[in-house]
């Protein structure tokens, strides 16, 4: 997670850039009439959206700021949209009616405001799902570690050996949990523990009759899997 000092990062870059951007506009010489005003408050109006977006991007975790890339993308886009046009309206402000400028300033924030809730949106319903696959998949993605784990303890070579066939298969076994296969996972997780116990205990033959016990529990939930697609 980024830290709250990180978020002063867009803070500080938008000052920076606001600083400069009035420096050079009020320097150069502008005819600073309704269509001037109308183009500066815009263009301003879309640095600090620009910075309003980072500020939420930074103060995301990583996953949340990938999904965030689309937003950004929207908010760039009007930024440099808003900047050419906006300097436009400046350099001929006494020769554009500021109700033309207006005009086009008002449909180019409407797009970006629009676009930005549907990226929104679409972002929060993708994290949505993922989420949903994260908790479905949580015991299979457990159960692999730990197998991982516990055949790396184990010291009999022929154990280690169906250990670690046992772990693949695991590996390449169903992901996707369901309600209805909470019984024969309980029956697994309840197996585990006792191999892990057997492991430990130095009990091969013990260990090995669990192994082979686990394999065909593991097979009983692939294909009630299969039944439940």
């Amino acid at each position: 997670m980024f830290t709250t000092g990180n978020r002063r990062l867009p803070l500080t870059a938008a000052l920076i850039v606001l600083v400069m951007y009035n420096v050079v506009i009020f320097v150069l010489p502008f005819d600073r009439g309704a269509s001037f005003w109308t183009g500066y408050a815009f263009s301003i109006l879309a640095i600090l959206l620009m910075t309003a977006v980072y500020a939420r991007f930074f103060g995301q975790e990583l996953r949340s700021k990938v999904y965030g890339w689309p937003l950004l993308t929207v908010a760039w886009r009007y930024l440099i949209a808003q900047m050419v046009v906006g300097l436009a309206q400046m350099a001929l402000s006494s020769a554009v009616p500021f109700q033309y400028g207006l005009a086009v300033n008002v449909v180019l924030l409407g797009f970006c405001l629009l676009g930005l809730v549907v990226m929104e949106a679409a972002k929060e319903y993708v994290e949505h799902i993922d989420e949903k696959i994260e908790a479905k998949t949580y015991f299979i993605r457990t159960l692999r570690e730990y197998m991982e784990n516990l055949t790396s303890r184990a010291k009999d070579e022929g154990l280690k050996k169906s250990l670690k066939t046992l772990a693949e298969a695991v590996r390449y076994s169903d992901p996707m949990s369901d309600p209805q296969l909470s019984t024969i996972e309980d029956k697994m997780e309840v197996k585990v523990n006792e191999l892990a116990e057997k492991v430990k205990k130095t009990d091969v033959s013990g260990a090995q009759a669990l192994c082979d016990e686990m394999q065909r529990l593991l097979a009983g939930r692939n294909r009630k899997c299969k039944m439940l697609k």
